[in-house]
């Protein structure tokens, strides 16, 4: 079976993670004209909008998505409408656009909220960025936690300095306490993927040679082969 209608949730429980960055970054580059993804920012602050160029939606719960032919991505805008909304809201939103792409990829706001919580039970693949530091570590646990959730979870440590021990250290935490669930790409600390959402461009198209894009695009090979496996 091909790894089509697939839905990857990008979580976490506070912000300043890279959690958009990354949500957007693997949206960009598992994107092709053979697969358009949808990315549904499901974020009142709407940030991947914004990190894409994109004004928040006015009513988020209710418009259709944009298209970017050039990045082969659909985008349905997050808004403020988004923060208050009951999570039986937010699971009919979702399925309202389950089918509007192969691949959807969810950016979730920066707490373990109702719009988390919904794109959690969509999703087929739950990925936590972490910064390499051991306070990140109840971020995990507590997505961990969540019912149903174990199987589907995946870590990714964001902003790395390769030099710096406490990298490795808190890796081998995670694989010691979730054997399996960290990806072995970590995407290291890169100034340009600060930069690009200012810009309200992709990394992969600011900086598509920066360490952190290519990164990315490590990282997306990674994801995708995982989804092969899932879907199987």
């Amino acid at each position: 079976m091909r790894a089509e209608g697939f839905t990857l949730a990008v979580v976490g429980a506070k912000g300043g993670t890279g959690k958009t960055t990354t949500a957007v970054s693997l949206a960009v580059a598992l994107a092709s004209s053979r697969r358009p993804v949808l990315l549904h920012d499901l974020d009142g602050q709407a940030s991947a909008s914004l990190a894409l160029g994109h004004l928040p939606a006015t009513d988020p719960l209710t418009e259709s998505w944009t298209e970017d032919a050039s990045l082969h991505l659909r985008l349905l805008r997050g808004g403020r409408g988004l923060a208050g909304a009951p999570i039986q809201a937010l699971r009919h939103t979702l399925e309202a656009h389950a089918s509007d792409a192969p691949l959807r990829v969810l950016d979730t706001p920066p707490v373990l909220g109702p719009a988390t919580l919904a794109a959690v039970e969509a999703a087929n693949l739950i990925i936590v960025p972490l910064a390499p530091n051991p306070l990140e570590l109840p971020t995990l646990r507590d997505v961990a936690a969540i019912p149903g959730v174990r199987d589907r979870l995946r870590a990714v440590l964001v902003r790395v300095h390769p030099r710096r021990r406490l990298s490795a250290d808190v890796a081998a935490l995670i694989e010691e306490e979730y054997p399996g669930v960290l990806y072995r790409t970590h995407i290291p600390e890169d100034v340009r993927a600060a930069e690009a959402p200012g810009y309200g461009t992709p990394l992969l198209t600011y900086a598509p040679k920066s360490k952190a894009a290519l990164a990315y695009l490590a990282l997306a090979a990674e994801v995708e082969r995982d989804m092969k496996r899932r879907t199987k």
